[in-house]
């Protein structure tokens, strides 16, 4: 059975999980194929997966490019994400692929789609076979948003492959101080300001020194660097900037504690990240990948309310003075909750409805 993946293949670990699944496909039986597009065109094989890469260009030539694609490598199963959705599932249907599936990863309340957006997205749902998502609050986004049927959405969970990447160490100063790491991208909603407001609470109280380092740039960096000014934060704040991906492993292993204070995250692959390298983290509970942990998970132990700066100061506070939970909580969290192994069971499952 021929499976063609639409998607943006890059040097990132979203990417990264798209091509491990791809390849324990492969290791399945399945005949495997990515489609991407990019500024220039490419054909490489990587691990005997063929990878066809065109040239992005305009509305319809990327339109036409998926039909070219589709028409060449003729599978019998298409999934595509982002960008890619609404061209592999109408040229999908006109090339009468037998199964058709949109794997949708971020909430409108982020995206904020108007009415026009809104009857867009419904149209081209009803042309998926099935709908991926990646935890309850997209589905229920979906039904809500888009008027899906819940028949029709499969809740699958992410996992990561960080701790398989080689990685070079980073060199940070300050080794005496109590180390804390904010990744992943400085824009609106990531919600760093209540950060700084819980340090700068804990630099008043607090007698232990400490760093916290902020790895990842955006659209309002700049916002956050006079926020931190502001505060009076300029020496126990370090802006990293982009980190690559094999510097990313060494950056969560340097902290002592990972913070994620986004307001809102349909998933959040950082946590797992974290996680997996077994790096204490505390998270906002506004992730949606808090609800894949079973019930008997003390989650007050290590989420907060990302409007609370005194609790998240708290639970810092508690970190710093070596009274939250231990790194090795985290790993087996990670373990029981994200395996690769459990998470390719579930994505199996959809293929085969």
């Amino acid at each position: 059975m021929k499976i063609l993946f639409c998607l943006t293949y890059s040097k990132s670990f979203l990417s990264g999980f798209f091509f491990d699944v791809c390849k324990k496909l492969t290791a399945e039986g399945y005949t495997v194929s990515i489609y991407s597009l990019k500024s220039s065109r490419e054909y490489k094989t990587i691990e005997s997966i063929p990878i066809y890469i065109e040239k992005k260009g305009g509305y319809w030539k990327n339109y036409y490019s998926t039909y070219k694609i589709i028409n060449k490598v003729k599978p019998d199963i298409i999934i595509s994400n982002f960008n890619y959705v609404y061209p592999a599932l109408l040229c999908g249907r006109l090339t009468r692929v037998s199964k058709n599936i949109a794997w949708f990863h971020t909430e409108s309340s982020h995206t904020r789609p108007g009415p026009f957006n809104i009857l867009i997205k419904k149209w081209f749902s009803k042309l998926a076979d099935n709908i991926i998502v990646n935890s309850p609050r997209l589905r229920e986004d979906l039904i809500v948003t888009f008027s899906v049927t819940k028949e029709k959405i499969n809740i699958v969970p992410f996992w990561t492959a960080i701790s398989t990447v080689s990685h070079v160490p980073i060199e940070l100063e300050n080794t005496g101080v109590f180390k804390i790491g904010c990744p992943g991208r400085i824009v609106k909603g990531k919600n760093h300001e209540v950060l700084l407001d819980a340090l700068l609470t804990l630099k008043s109280k607090s007698q232990t020194c400490f760093k916290l380092y902020i790895a990842g740039t955006g659209d309002v960096v700049e916002d956050v660097k006079k926020q931190t000014l502001a505060k009076g934060l300029t020496k126990e704040v370090v802006f990293l900037g982009d980190l690559t991906i094999q510097e990313m492993p060494g950056f969560y292993k340097a902290m002592d504690l990972i913070v994620l204070p986004s307001l809102q995250e349909a998933f959040g692959m950082v946590f797992l990240e974290a996680m997996s390298l077994e790096v204490p983290v505390l998270v906002s509970d506004r992730f949606g990948a808090l609800e894949f942990l079973s019930s008997e998970v003390n989650l007050n132990a290590f989420q907060f309310n990302p409007l609370d700066e005194k609790e998240l100061a708290d639970k810092i506070k508690l970190y710093m003075e070596g009274k939250g939970c231990s790194p090795a909580y985290f790993k087996t969290l990670y373990n029981k909750h994200f395996s690769r192994e459990k998470t390719f069971h579930s994505f199996m499952k959809v293929l085969q409805e």
